[in-house]
């Protein structure tokens, strides 16, 4: 390296810097209730019952994100670039992407519960909407696609990148899959490549690609040259010549869909998230279970996060769909517990001390030794210890080898059931904590299996008409319930035993709204399913399926429960 591309690549990086810090300061105040029209996310403050006012405010988001408009067609609506649509490199990727539509699905369906928060990510820093497409030539929307390169997230930021940009990657936590961080990141970065090309997109574009001192050197070239220092004739990597006509492919598909017809699942124009600051440490699983999905959809929601469980210093963010806000925050406020993570599982490693493991995880050697009933202070590698965890990690590890993911182990099955049967005996209300109670296994009980259902109560119902409708005996639903009266209460939730057991094909209407709704009906997905065949078991549409939980067949996980749009008449 030159001595002048040396000081080239030193002022590049405290322009970053200071450009990140200066823009960070000026847009990343986010109040703890932030507007829909700057942030495209809410964000809801500890583990508290939310106020009347913060209930209020969240029904009337989930009704506006029930009515609004199609963000595809607002998002066409919002292009500013020349999108060169009559230039051979573009065409030649317009034709590779009208020949490869399910790669364009594929990528619209994993981008479906961001898109909204994105957008508003471009419009506040007044960035050309197109960015919006940007992920989806980087990694087809996947937070965790990682290159050769070791580029990572949806955005494919760079270690050192992310480092530079103020991304947190430790090994509890990797903000480059963190889809809210990176994109707050990356849109900064971008800014920051316009201002340094003086408003050029098409070379800030080749920029993020490339590096913005690979571009400034081409420019120099052809400076040098006497030849012209547009994008189209800069001698750059091949890559980059693809990486700029990919973008703008893909806004002339969109803007264009009379001329090039594509199926894009339909994207509300409103918050599908929210955020909601736990304040402390939590089980994954064990949030999911108090939100009432999946863990497989709060990993995907929540991609950052690379163990069991949130980091030991922060984020303790969490995102959520809104509609399961209310659910998390009245679950966690009503625990007992404080959620904190007690211990967790640590495999010795070559180097390792008593005294070194202690300070890593903000501990005391007398603490660990009580807990592993160890009298001596040697330990040798591979050996497996309970560590008890009372603060943050004081570690400043930041290769993700360093402690594999793997080795770490939070709240084992058996916690986990005591911590929800303590919750199910402290609430009043068996139906409060049925997402609880319906996963944990304990004896006695009737465990909820791949293929059941979960049926929601509606007026008139009776025991007999629920068994009749699904070919069961009366019998059978009272004891998987443990029912004893005939009285069933209107939005009561019963487990439909059907694993087993023929189902019976309902009379559907296709409605796109994933509230749970009397007479809909939950399913838990089993081996071998897919969503057209889920539809077709329900006499429904697997596209009224995917919008209803946003999601596509890669996405599917046996025991995961998906909502059926199946209100019955009659």
């Amino acid at each position: 390296m030159s001595k002048q591309e040396g000081l080239i690549k030193s002022w590049s990086k405290l322009l970053i810097k200071f450009f990140v810090l200066t823009f960070s300061w000026i847009l990343m105040g986010a109040p703890s209730f932030a507007s829909q029209n700057t942030e495209g996310i809410q964000v809801y403050q500890k583990n508290v019952h939310l106020s009347p006012e913060h209930k209020q405010k969240l029904a009337d988001d989930i009704i506006r994100y029930r009515n609004a408009d199609n963000l595809w067609d607002v998002l066409r609506e919002e292009f500013s670039l020349s999108h060169y649509e009559q230039s051979y490199a573009v065409q030649v990727k317009i034709e590779w992407l009208m020949n490869n539509q399910d790669y364009l699905l594929r990528s619209a369906s994993r981008a479906a519960p961001y898109l909204y928060y994105i957008l508003q990510q471009v419009k506040k820093r007044h960035l050309p909407a197109e960015l919006v497409l940007l992920p989806i030539v980087e990694s087809g929307y996947n937070p965790f696609s990682v290159s050769n390169m070791g580029a990572s997230g949806i955005w494919q930021l760079m270690p050192d990148t992310a480092t530079g940009l103020g991304v947190k990657h430790d090994w509890w936590y990797d903000g480059r899959r963190d889809v809210i961080a990176s994109t707050r990141a990356a849109l900064n970065y971008l800014a920051y490549l316009q201002s340094f090309f003086e408003g050029n997109w098409l070379l800030a574009i080749a920029a993020y690609n490339t590096g913005e001192g690979n571009v400034l050197a081409a420019i120099k070239r052809n400076i040098r040259d006497g030849r012209d220092t547009d994008f189209w004739s800069l001698p750059v990597a091949q890559q980059t010549r693809d990486y700029v006509p990919s973008l703008l492919a893909l806004a002339v598909i969109i803007s264009r869909p009379d001329k090039y017809p594509v199926y894009l699942p339909p994207v509300r124009n409103a918050p599908y998230l929210a955020q909601v600051d736990v304040g402390t440490q939590i089980n994954l699983k064990y949030a999911a279970i108090l939100a009432g999905i999946s863990h497989h959809k709060l990993m995907q929601l929540n991609p950052g996060f690379k163990g069991p469980s949130t980091s030991t210093r922060g984020p303790y963010k969490l995102v959520l769909p809104i509609e399961n806000v209310e659910q998390f925050t009245e679950n966690l406020a009503r625990s007992p517990l404080n959620h904190q993570i007690n211990w967790i599982h640590y495999i010795v490693k070559s180097g390792d001390s008593l005294a070194s493991i202690s300070k890593k995880f903000s501990t005391t050697l007398t603490d660990i030794r009580k807990m592993n009933h160890l009298s001596k202070s040697s330990i040798r590698p591979g050996t497996n210890l309970l560590i008890p965890h009372i603060g943050g990690a004081q570690t400043t590890d930041t290769d993700e080898d360093t402690i594999p993911t793997q080795e770490l182990v939070a709240f084992n099955e058996d916690n986990v059931k005591a911590e929800a049967r303590m919750i199910a005996n402290k609430l009043r209300k068996v139906e409060d904590i049925v997402p609880i109670i319906r996963t944990v296994k304990s004896s006695g009980k009737y465990t909820l299996q791949p293929g059941d259902t979960i049926y929601m109560v509606r007026s008139k119902d009776t025991l007999e008409k629920i068994a009749n409708h699904f070919h069961i005996k009366n019998s059978a639903l009272r004891a998987v319930n443990q029912l004893h009266g005939k009285m069933l209460t209107p939005g009561k939730q019963l487990i439909i035993p059907t694993h087993s057991t023929t189902i019976t094909q309902f009379e559907t209407t296709m409605s796109p709204i994933k509230k749970l709704r009397p007479g809909d009906t939950i399913y838990m997905v089993r081996r071998g399913d897919t969503i057209e065949k889920i539809a077709r078991k329900f006499r429904t549409t697997a596209p009224a399926i995917r919008i209803s939980n946003l999601i596509d067949n890669s996405s599917l996980s046996e025991g995961e429960r998906l909502v059926i749009p199946t209100h019955m008449h009659g």
